[in-house]
């Protein structure tokens, strides 16, 4: 390949993964917005970070965030619903805990407004029956405890092939823990 070609091939390659195109603009993105409101009225939001997926293997960090006036306590594991395009419920199994991310298991923690807590949902999009249908969600309904209040729908692809498994670690803080 002639060096002026290699070089015009390698600027298109750049523009390209930089997410420009040669000669257009940049459009909206035609996705709902992945914002929740301003604060719900049990004052805490719930939110999703987006799927990073590698050789079939999934995560998902889920961050609840105290956007309250008061202190907010959570302890364990967040409820989690897989939802179809039309939000009804799929028949998926949800575990504590999971062989792709360590966890800790539940600690109690006392959230101050504005501290927050993070999860990890993971799972792997694989075949392991082919005569059952791929399970394939649009959206998450979370709450902040198994069997908690109103839940909050994120929404986001969640591929499970075949096994409809999907694992979650404990609600926890990142960085060192805060004396006690």
């Amino acid at each position: 390949m002639p060096r002026a070609l290699s070089a015009a091939v390698l600027g298109v390659v750049a523009l390209t993964a930089a997410g420009c195109s040669a000669g257009t603009e940049a459009k909206p993105d035609p996705r709902p917005s992945r914002t929740a409101p301003a604060c719900p009225e049990d004052g805490v939001v719930i939110k999703g970070s987006g799927v990073d997926a590698a050789m079939g293997t999934r995560a998902m960090g889920i961050t609840l965030t105290n956007c309250g006036k008061h202190p907010y306590k959570v302890n364990g594991y967040a409820g989690v619903q897989v939802l179809d395009k039309d939000r009804k419920p799929l028949d998926v199994r949800i575990s504590h805990g999971s062989d792709v991310v360590d966890d800790v298991g539940p600690e109690p923690v006392t959230l101050q407004p504005g501290e927050h807590v993070k999860a990890v949902l993971m799972w792997r999009n694989r075949v392991t029956d082919a005569t059952r249908p791929a399970v394939n969600g649009a959206f998450l309904a979370l709450t902040p405890a198994a069997g908690g209040s109103r839940p909050q729908l994120v929404r986001e692809l969640i591929d499970l092939g075949s096994t409809g498994e999907l694992g979650i670690t404990a609600w926890h803080r990142e960085g060192p823990k805060p004396r006690r």
